[in-house]
């Protein structure tokens, strides 16, 4: 490939003025033969560089997720005959087994929640059919049959009318008046049962405030976006306390993992009026937490971990985080990053791309066996020294071979060049049992905010991003705690607003609320899930 020198203009921003120039001068200088060998080094260029941005707007107009996994690579390289998949898929038998009979068993339905209230709707016998056909007599009830059905009472839009008493002493001029009960907005003329719930449609159903709005004029109700944005606001301050608590327990000893994304934020005083902020999630065992910060930079992150940097974080290559190494921590690698650029050569045509995914692919597979075996991290470092260790080597010989054969600047080869750059960090997870494989938890974490901002578009300054941090750490631990998120903001609003002493804020977290409240425990699943071959997300 030429070097820069030789194109007459820079292949990627062309200046048409600057290349008549050159060939002027060129043809003036009768120097014709460098003139042929500079044009078509320059057209040859071009066209690599419109092949590949062709090739990564393709790219961006597949309708996504996009999923990752080696059997899909393989089938959508439907021209690629040479391919051999990895699994071949079992064959069913094509011989009909005889049905059998479903009499005297439950006809295949799912018992309903018995946590559930029960409305009962008799269903009497009408009295036109309660004389016998045969001798007119009247027929007596002899049994009941029941059957269950899930079922919902629609929301129902009220005003609650509250009577102050006063009571005056009928022997002198005292005069008492009851109390006004704590609201969360004092003097608002909305309930907290309502902000709660524009809450809860805000940050877990990503609803924005000017559409509730709309669903509740379909009432009759006409509530303006300020009032019940601002409601909102004054709600997630009063939550403010708890988040910060979840965060001093993120922060506390075990392994931290984190990625980031960004959030867009309306700012008047910016030239464009939106500027972009960004937010980290960081988890621990089973505590969530996201973090605002103005910039994505590394202060961003010191600010969160404080004093203690010394720590394993878990991210991907980013550059941000190399101060925790300098100051002596570790930074396990993610395995669905070092991967995903082989599946971007493999969806471009570079065959030689699958040989690495599937030897990538028995790293999990081991975690998957761990994951079902229910290993503790001893067991699951054990296992991974065993049969990790030996494709580790694998790979890596594959990829220092096939390094010094492809050009760096291809997909392959940069594919190639951050295995081997991260290859110290992307084998940390044998030292640990508790070091994940992947970072993947935390991009499903993140998915919560990016399906919010598609929604919602932008928050309003720095201070809405702080609010969205608050609200999308409590829901997010929750979930992890298998606590339903939303009867818990409803219980905990309530006892704050009431007046719930700080000093016992610990109480009402999520891991331990759940001991006085076993009602708000709910099989939402945990968030560990099995380590498979991983999707690509939304790109955030």
């Amino acid at each position: 490939m030429p070097s820069k020198r030789q194109y007459p203009t820079s292949p990627q921003v062309p200046d048409l003025s600057e290349l008549h120039a050159w060939l002027k001068q060129m043809v003036a200088a009768m120097r014709l033969t460098e003139l042929v060998v500079a044009v078509v080094a320059l057209v040859a260029r071009m066209r690599e560089v419109n092949l590949e941005l062709t090739k990564q707007l393709a790219a961006l107009r597949q309708p996504r997720p996009r999923s990752e996994t080696l059997r899909r690579v393989e089938r959508q390289l439907c021209f690629a005959f040479d391919v051999k998949p990895s699994t071949k898929e079992p064959k069913r038998d094509k011989r009909r087994e005889p049905q059998k009979s479903r009499k005297g068993r439950h006809p295949g339905r799912g018992a309903l929640p018995a946590h559930l209230p029960r409305v009962v709707d008799p269903n009497p016998v009408p009295d036109e059919l309660r004389k016998c056909p045969l001798c007119g007599s009247e027929m007596l009830t002899v049994g009941h049959s029941s059957c269950e059905i899930l079922d919902v009472i629609p929301a129902q839009v009220i005003v609650r009318k509250r009577i102050d008493e006063t009571v005056a002493c009928p022997h002198d001029d005292t005069i008492v008046s009851a109390p006004t009960p704590p609201q969360l907005v004092e003097r608002g003329k909305l309930g907290t049962s309502l902000i709660v719930e524009s809450t809860c449609d805000k940050y877990l159903e990503h609803l924005p405030i000017e559409r509730q709005c709309s669903r509740w004029r379909r009432f009759g109700v006409s509530i303006a976006p300020q009032t019940l944005g601002r409601s909102v606001a004054c709600h997630l301050d009063l939550l403010a306390p708890v988040a910060r608590a979840i965060w001093e327990r993120t922060r506390g000893p075990g392994i931290l993992a984190m990625d980031t994304t960004g959030i867009p934020i309306l700012d008047p005083d910016t030239n464009d009026g939106i500027r972009h902020g960004s937010m980290a999630c960081w988890t621990n065992a089973r505590w969530v937490s996201f973090h605002y910060a103005p910039s994505g930079d590394s202060q961003s992150i010191r600010d969160f971990l404080g004093t203690d940097l010394a720590r394993t974080v878990q991210c991907d290559g980013t550059s941000i985080t190399t101060f925790i190494e300098r100051a002596g921590g570790k930074r396990p690698g993610c395995w669905s990053h070092g991967r995903r650029r082989l599946v971007q050569a493999a969806r471009g045509g570079d065959l030689l791309a699958l040989e690495g995914l599937r030897i990538i692919k028995r790293l999990f597979l081991v975690e998957r066996a761990s994951t079902r075996a229910g290993d503790n991290a001893e067991q699951r470092r054990a296992r991974r020294q065993q049969h990790s260790t030996p494709v580790l080597d694998e790979l890596r010989a594959w990829v220092e071979e096939q390094r010094g054969s492809i050009t760096p600047t291809s997909p392959m080869g940069r594919a190639l060049g951050y295995l081997h750059r991260q290859w110290k960090r992307l084998v940390l997870f044998l030292e640990d049992g508790n070091v994940e494989l992947t970072n993947n938890r935390r991009e499903r974490e993140l998915r919560r905010l990016v399906l919010g901002r598609r929604n919602w578009l932008f928050t309003w300054l720095d201070l809405g991003g702080e609010r969205t941090a608050v609200a999308l750490t409590i829901i997010g631990t929750c979930i992890a705690h298998d606590v339903n998120p939303r009867a818990y903001l409803h219980l905990v609003t309530k006892k704050l607003v009431e007046g719930w002493p700080q000093s016992e804020l610990a109480r009402l977290l999520p891991d331990r609320i759940g001991v006085e409240h076993p009602e708000l425990e709910v099989g939402l699943g945990d968030l560990s899930l099995p380590e498979m071959e991983p999707r690509l997300l939304p790109a955030s």
